[in-house]
C-alpha cells in the first residue's frame, strides 16, 4: 500500500510510497496531517536524487540518505532515496519501494521489536536500525567491485589488455556513482546525535552508541570505496601503458619490415634502370646472383636492427 502506518505504545512508524508528484494521496496525507512541515522538506519528498542531508527543526528532523542499488541488466550502480521525518513519537519513511529492508523492519516493528527498556517505543533504535541494515546491504556490491578489480588484474596481465578497457570503464564508473551516494552519510548521520538531544527522540543511555555505529558503518563503506577508488585508476594506467608498449612493439616492427623492403627494392630498382654501366646486367647468371645480393643485403638489415634490438 502508498500509506502504511503501524503503532507500537507512544509511537507510531508511517510507511509511504509512491509520492511522485504535488497532486498524490500520499504528499496531501502529510500536508494534512502534519501542517507544521516545511514545504521545501515535502517537495524534495518528490524530486528524488537529492543529496543527503539532516535538517533540524523545533518539531521534528528531516533525513536525506541515498542508498545504491546494483542494476543486474545494465551493470550499473543506481540511487534509491528514502526520506525521513523524525520526532519523539513518529517516525515517516518515504521511499520508491525499490528497498526491501524497510518492509521487513516496518514489519518487526509491527511486532513490538523496538521498545526500549521502559517499555515505550525507541524512535532512534529503530532509525539507525534501518540505516545500519542499509548499509549492511552494501556490502555485497562492495564485493563484487573488489572481484571485478582482481578479475580485471589478473586478465590485464594476460594479454588480454583491449577486452578490459570497456570492463575497466564499467567499474570505474560504478566506484564513483557509488561514491556519490555514500559521500555524504557520514556527517548526516553524525547529526542525529544533535537532532537527539535538540529534540529529546530517544531517552536510553545507549543512544550515543547505536549512532556511532551507524557512523563507523559508513565510515567503513567509505573507506573500502577509497581503497577501490585508487586501485581502477592504477589498473587503468597500467592498461593503458601495455595498451601503448605493445602498439610501439607493433609498429617498430612494421618499421623495421619496411625498411628492410625499401632497401630491397631499392637495390632492385637499381640494377633495372637498363643504364650502359649497370654492373651484372646481360652477365651470365645474373638473376641469381641478385637473388643473393638480395638475400645478403636482408640478412645484413636483420643482422644490424637485431643489434639494435628493434626485433
Amino acid at each position: 500500500m502508498p500509506i502504511s502506518e503501524a503503532k507500537v505504545p507512544s509511537c507510531r512508524w508511517i510507511n509511504i510510497t509512491g509520492a511522485t508528484a504535488e497532486d498524490t494521496q500520499e504528499i496531501k496525507f502529510l500536508r494534512e496531517n502534519f501542517p507544521y512541515f516545511h514545504a521545501l522538506d515535502i517537495k524534495e519528498c518528490i524530486n528524488t536524487g537529492q543529496r543527503p542531508k539532516l535538517e533540524i527543526y523545533d518539531r521534528y528532523a528531516f533525513l536525506v540518505l541515498l542508498f545504491p542499488i546494483y542494476n543486474r541488466k545494465t551493470k550499473e550502480i543506481e540511487s534509491s532515496e528514502i526520506d525521513f521525518f523524525i520526532s519523539s513519537d513518529y517516525l515517516i519513511t518515504i521511499h520508491d519501494n525499490r528497498l526491501p529492508i524497510i518492509d521487513k523492519i516496518f514489519n518487526e516493528f509491527k511486532a513490538h521489536n523496538h521498545l526500549g527498556s521502559n517499555g515505550k517505543c525507541n524512535i532512534l533504535a529503530m532509525l539507525t536500525e534501518v540505516i545500519t541494515q542499509q548499509l549492511n546491504a552494501c556490502m555485497p556490491m562492495l564485493d563484487h567491485i573488489s572481484m571485478d578489480l582482481h578479475s580485471i588484474e589478473k586478465l590485464i596481465f594476460r594479454g588480454r589488455e583491449k577486452e578490459m578497457v570497456q570492463e575497466i570503464l564499467i567499474t570505474r564508473r560504478n566506484i564513483v556513482d557509488f561514491r556519490k551516494t555514500m559521500q555524504a552519510h557520514k556527517n548526516s548521520i553524525k547529526k542525529l546525535a544533535v537532532a537527539n538531544r535538540l529534540l529529546k527522540i530517544s531517552q536510553e543511555p545507549q543512544s550515543e552508541e547505536i549512532i556511532n555505529n551507524a557512523v563507523e558503518k559508513s565510515k567503513e563503506i567509505w573507506d573500502n570505496l577509497e581503497a577501490f577508488r585508487e586501485a581502477i585508476e592504477a589498473l587503468q594506467a597500467t592498461n593503458e601503458s601495455l595498451i601503448s608498449f605493445r602498439l610501439n612493439d607493433i609498429m617498430k616492427t612494421y618499421t623495421t619490415i619496411s625498411v628492410i623492403i625499401f632497401t630491397l627494392t631499392l637495390t632492385v630498382a637499381i640494377f633495372t634502370a637498363r643504364l650502359s654501366h649497370t654492373p651484372l646486367v646481360g652477365t651470365p647468371f645474373d638473376f641469381y646472383i641478385l637473388l643473393g645480393l638480395l638475400a645478403l643485403i636482408g640478412a645484413g638489415a636483420v643482422a644490424i636492427f637485431k643489434k639494435m634490438r628493434w626485433i
